[in-house]
């Protein structure tokens, strides 16, 4: 085995190794990263129906109320307006869902799930909670999800929500007399949830992790060949005139010109070594020549 080739044994297992370890905690941060992302994104989503909510309420409402045409206008209902607005959001993000669920909902598509039931029932046993974020299954599917309670501090709001004879007969017609009513002021009835499947930060850091491994081997690549030119130019071609050398001279060829060397590091200092090396050796054997031939005229 050559020195090249032994030289590129050690870089590629020193490559490998490096990748190995640079790799897996690279995976995890990024596994973290997208994580993170993903959460804040889906906490924007979050903010965003607040948002639409908390506009409903006080800008949206008040105007609708005053038409007095005796019609009920779902677009009044906080709840309505930000999940309308939240199913338009998730036409540019389809992987993020939002759902209001309520334990006792006046439109049935609200109705809570068991697992949405315990996370309001967490809400409800700790009235100093004002966020969840946790994962569950949602259709198979394993899924992050941010939690907000629904809690009822607007005393206007149990105008529909307290009994159905209070409730607008416009409102009864549409939903029925059946659901959401015997809310109380203060009362955590539901919770708000931003839902997204955890296949969306795996594939967000399996691209950045891909990515990344495919940029260190070019980076790694680069540096292979960058290296091995530096060795053969630097190394490799001074010892294979050395070692040429060496030969011829081992053969008697004394009249071969020195090595020409350059620069003054340690392969220089070995090439003059050699140089001086070989010089000695010429002027020894020039002398044995010497002391033979005179041996001879004495004889």
């Amino acid at each position: 085995m050559n020195l090249t080739t032994k030289i590129n044994l050690i870089l590629g297992g020193a490559f490998l190794l490096g990748l190995s370890v640079v790799g897996i905690n690279s995976y995890l941060l990024t596994e973290d990263n997208a994580l993170q992302q993903v959460t804040d994104q889906a906490e924007l989503i979050m903010q965003e129906a607040l948002a639409v909510r908390s506009y409903t309420v006080n800008e949206v409402r008040p105007l609708l109320n005053q038409a007095n045409d005796g019609k009920f206008h779902p677009q009044t209902v906080p709840a309505y307006s930000a999940t309308q607005t939240a199913n338009l959001v998730r036409q540019s993000r389809p992987n993020y869902s939002y759902k209001e669920a309520v334990f006792n909902p006046t439109n049935p598509r609200d109705k809570a799930t068991p697992a949405e039931e315990e996370i309001i029932n967490q809400f409800i046993a700790n009235p100093a909670l004002g966020k969840l974020v946790g994962s569950q299954q949602v259709n198979g599917v394993k899924s992050l999800y941010i939690s907000y309670p629904i809690r009822i501090t607007n005393p206007k709001c149990l105008a529909c929500h307290s009994t159905p004879q209070n409730a607008p007969a416009a409102m009864r017609a549409i939903y029925g007399d059946k659901g959401g009513f015997g809310w109380r002021l203060n009362e955590v009835v539901g919770t708000q949830m931003v839902v997204v499947p955890y296949t969306l930060p795996a594939e967000l850091a399996r691209k950045t992790f891909v990515s990344f491994i495919v940029s260190m081997a070019v980076i790694f690549l680069i540096l292979f060949l960058v290296i091995n030119i530096v060795i053969r130019r630097l190394v490799l071609k001074p010892v294979s005139q050395i070692i040429r050398m060496a030969d011829e001279t081992s053969k008697g060829n004394l009249r071969s010109t020195e090595i020409k060397v350059t620069g003054k590091d340690e392969i220089a200092e070995m090439l003059h070594a050699f140089n001086r090396m070989r010089r000695s050796m010429i002027k020894l054997v020039q002398m044995l020549k010497k002391m033979q031939a005179q041996a001879k005229t004495k004889t």
